[in-house]
């Protein structure tokens, strides 16, 4: 127990950042696996010790708190791994903030950068797949989709003037990403020689016994709501000026507080490359008043869109707060058994 505290704790430098060394979330699935098996076995083990002693002192036998630090120990690893992964996408993603999309004059295959991406994923999750637990596993990836969709649609949103054909090759890019994500839960691991898998063990059954090759519903609608984001976005930047104004009032989503369009508009505006003299007369044609500053617009944008995730983020916030509360819990169930 004091090993798994320690090996959360660790992560306690980087905020709530954490990067994964190649090959160590292998370590992190196996905690969750350990930790799974004593939160199940904490309760049995109470029973037994009332059991055991005295009449007197059986009302004072309580493991709820056991209990309860390993199950914070599995949440904080799920959310290590989220991270984790998020972090290794920093440089294909750096490459889509680097690319010139204004000097785009085709559409081709995918970007590279959608390859890296593709290669990335598609290990780490097949890997966590095999060693834990399947309702473990879907926590990962409904938290993890939900993050890097807020992430992606950051970076897209942080990009300078999107040529028409960059805005097609960066919907097609959208696309390819969003079909990678929508096969998350059911991603297998490519077959070694032989017919096996690198961790096929008792931990693989475990996860993938009666496994679906469809994924959850709730899911699914997940990602396509917030991929929707991002696709009508570059819909909105890819159309002609004069049509701008009419098309963002028929996709604008009007549920969100209208004192959000104007920078929302903005935001396409400047995605557009749309001189900032012809702002204030399409704000007019709109029928709302400017924002001062992109970095105004940008922002209020994307915490319009982004509400949801972003009340996540709060939650991702306490991690390290309550870190060392967790560790001296499980040092107290350790040492009560010395």
């Amino acid at each position: 127990a004091a090993k798994m505290a320690s090996l959360v704790d660790s992560t306690q430098a980087t905020n709530t950042f954490y990067r994964i060394p190649p090959g160590q979330e292998v370590t992190v699935c196996y905690v969750i696996d350990t930790c799974e098996y004593c939160a199940d076995t904490v309760e049995a083990l109470e029973d037994l010790i009332r059991d055991k002693i005295g009449t007197k002192y059986q009302d004072k036998i309580d493991m709820n708190e056991e209990q309860d630090a390993f199950q914070d120990v599995t949440a904080k690893c799920i959310r290590v791994l989220v991270s984790g992964l998020e972090q290794r996408l920093d440089a294909p993603l750096k490459e889509l903030s680097r690319t010139n999309w204004s000097s785009f004059d085709m559409v081709g295959e995918e970007s590279s950068y959608v390859r890296t991406i593709q290669l990335t994923i598609h290990p780490f999750v097949t890997e966590v797949r095999q060693l834990i637990p399947s309702s473990y596993f879907r926590s990962f990836c409904d938290k993890f989709a939900m993050t890097f969709a807020s992430t992606y649609y950051r970076t897209l949103t942080g990009l300078k003037r999107i040529s028409e054909a960059g805005t097609q090759q960066l919907l097609l890019d959208v696309t390819t990403i969003k079909s990678l994500l929508l096969k998350l839960p059911v991603l297998e691991a490519e077959k070694k020689p032989g017919g096996a898998t690198r961790h096929s063990s008792v931990n693989q059954s475990k996860s993938l016994s009666g496994a679906s090759t469809i994924a959850p519903a709730m899911y699914t609608k997940m990602v396509n709501k917030e991929f929707r984001k991002l696709e009508v976005m570059l819909k909105l930047v890819g159309s002609p000026k004069d049509m701008l104004v009419d098309m963002f009032r028929a996709q604008w989503d009007s549920s969100i507080d209208t004192s959000r369009m104007a920078s929302d508009f903005q935001t396409i505006m400047n995605l557009k490359g749309i001189p900032r003299n012809d702002h204030a007369s399409m704000l007019e044609s709109l029928g709302v008043e400017a924002v001062e500053g992109r970095g105004g617009a940008d922002s209020s944008m994307t915490v319009n869109i982004q509400a949801l995730q972003e009340k996540g983020s709060d939650v991702a916030a306490k991690v390290n707060a309550d870190l060392d509360q967790m560790r001296q819990r499980v040092d107290r169930f350790r040492n009560a058994f010395r």
